[in-house]
């Protein structure tokens, strides 16, 4: 399993910026190569939500197009969750729309001991009856119309998605939202993996 290499500078300066953000959620992307993460690009978050939802603002996302141009890539996109746990929550997987990059979160739960962990996040729209998954598992409203279920990696799977979820790994996500007549608008399933994070004092 690959790596993801942060320079300490880096780590340091996320920690920071979500402990300044504090009760609301921060944000940011990272630029590098290969997997090494070198310089950290505070973004405006724009979300309605601040307090547990982001949304990186698109200035700051094109950026990548500069570091391309310098051989560089957008490695991570980060964000906080002040008082819950380092782990994507539905919303999270619902935003991910960069399946080749890392998304970083950083925990506040404890303040005085902060978590970072890496995910990749790889978002897919199935052909599958969706109202019938919709009845199959009891899915959590997130956000004013739009749904998540969360299947851990040793979840029994439901006999209504044994099609849905037969070419998937464990652990997803089930994410769709729904239009004002209240009908299924896009559904997805949002594959999770993590990956370790390793901190380097020169990078």
């Amino acid at each position: 399993m690959s790596v993801l290499h942060l320079a300490r500078t880096v780590y340091d300066g996320i920690v920071a910026h979500a402990r300044e953000g504090k009760p609301e959620e921060i944000c940011g992307i990272l630029r590098g190569r290969a997997g090494k993460a070198t310089q950290l690009y505070r973004a405006r978050n724009l979300a309605a939500d601040k307090i547990d939802n982001y949304d990186v603002d698109p200035q700051t996302l094109l950026k990548q197009f500069e570091f391309e141009e310098a051989g560089d890539e957008m490695v991570a996109i980060y964000h906080s969750h002040p008082v819950s746990v380092a782990y994507p929550s539905a919303t999270d997987a619902w935003n991910a729309h960069y399946p080749e990059t890392y998304y970083l979160i950083c925990s506040l739960e404890f303040d005085q001991a902060p978590a970072l962990r890496a995910f990749r996040m790889e978002p897919h729209w199935p052909d599958a009856d969706s109202e019938a998954v919709r009845k199959a598992v009891p899915f959590d409203e997130v956000r004013p119309g739009l749904f998540g279920f969360y299947m851990a990696t040793d979840a029994p799977v439901p006999e209504a998605m044994d099609d849905l979820l037969a070419a998937m790994e464990l652990p997803l996500y089930i994410v769709f939202d729904v239009d004002e007549s209240g009908a299924i608008d896009d559904f997805r399933v949002v594959n999770v993996r993590e990956f370790p994070v390793q901190v380097l004092e020169n990078l």
